[in-house]
């Protein structure tokens, strides 16, 4: 049985696959120490079985393997990571801990980092894009974000507090908190406990998309969905997703819209947006921070405005020859998709997997 369980528990856009992909590459050396990671990619089936009502089934059978992994390792550290318990009631994983996991009841801890709220919102725009459930607009973005309340932090992470107690430490995205600038680096002294252990790769991954390259996702998505009358079929919006990810990171490796402009928050939103987050800022900086990491970022965000809203329209960014390959390869894909959605969502799951040789 190992003798701790560390639960990471992301959140989104905080740098979590980067940790996860030193975990499963074992690109790292801990010196008298040993992990358990047991996952190829990550933990986020685990969590979707807390919140996903289609999922519920399978909460028993993937908590009861997960934890049999770990009752079997010998090892000093078991690790669990999953940047999806964002979305989670900590009630619920306390629940499940109690339920499956009982015997590490006693050597838990949970850490999770949280991004400045403008790094984060525009971020998190990027990734609807990407995933293909993107908003015409930052400025229609930021008033379903206000009005879900889902950039509103401390209430969410007092709910982790609350819970789990002093078991539970939220650490600033921010890079001069993080251990070596690094949120990897900073995880592993976490973990840890010291900075004993040395990273013998580092893994780059998820980096930021361009505006270019945000608008030739947008126009691939736009045609998907035409082609496959996508409607509320969840398997369909899993595919997608799926597909969405593999064609950005494609492009990265391929340099198709790199070259193009970084998304910035329009200067027009940027002070509507520092009134909307100025108090939860304030607010978490008090209750878990020393000094002021969010409300110091949150300030600074209005020196990375852009005068003028950027396009999204691809034809904004490349010709028409392009756009036009890219309309036709769409609508080939779309019909794969509409044809076979868990397929293909299973073989691109494959293609990705994190098992590989570090470069």
């Amino acid at each position: 049985m190992i003798n701790e369980l560390v639960i990471h528990l992301g959140d989104t856009k905080t740098g979590s696959t980067s940790i996860q992909k030193t975990l499963v590459q074992k690109a790292y050396e801990v010196p008298g120490k040993s992990i358990c990671y047991p996952s190829r990619t990550h933990h986020n089936p685990l969590s979707k079985t807390l919140f996903q009502k289609r999922f519920l089934k399978d909460r028993e059978a993937r908590f009861q393997n997960t934890g049999r992994v770990l009752l079997d390792s010998s090892a000093d550290y078991g690790i669990i990571s999953a940047e999806l318990f964002q979305s989670v009631d900590p009630r619920a994983l306390n629940e499940a801990i109690d339920s499956y996991w009982p015997e590490f009841r006693d050597q838990l801890r949970l850490v999770s980092y949280v991004r400045p709220h403008a790094e984060k919102f525009l971020s998190s725009f990027s990734e609807r894009v990407k995933l293909g459930a993107g908003f015409s607009s930052l400025g229609e973005f930021f008033e379903n974000q206000s009005h879900s309340g889902t950039l509103d932090y401390t209430p969410r992470f007092e709910a982790w507090r609350n819970v789990f107690g002093s078991r539970f430490e939220l650490r600033p995205f921010v890079r001069e908190r993080l251990h070596q600038g690094d949120v990897v680096q900073d995880f592993f002294r976490y973990v840890l406990g010291s900075g004993d252990f040395s990273i013998s790769s580092r893994i780059e991954a998820n980096s930021s998309l361009t505006v270019s390259q945000l608008a030739f996702l947008k126009e691939m998505h736009e045609q998907l969905k035409a082609g496959m009358g996508t409607g509320s079929k969840p398997v369909l919006k899993d595919a997608q997703n799926s597909l969405g990810r593999m064609v950005s990171e494609h492009m990265a490796a391929n340099g198709l819209g790199t070259d193009g402009s970084k998304l910035r928050m329009p200067a027009e939103l940027s002070d509507r947006f520092k009134e909307r987050y100025a108090a939860d800022a304030e607010a978490l900086d008090t209750v878990f921070f020393d000094g002021f990491p969010m409300s110091e970022a949150l300030e600074n965000s209005a020196g990375n405005t852009a005068d003028a809203p950027q396009s999204l329209k691809a034809e904004d960014h490349f010709d028409p020859a392009t756009i036009s390959s890219l309309r036709t390869f769409s609508q080939v894909l779309a019909g794969l998709l509409a044809e076979k959605p868990v397929q293909i969502k299973k073989a691109i799951g494959n293609i990705r997997t994190f098992d590989e040789t570090p470069a």
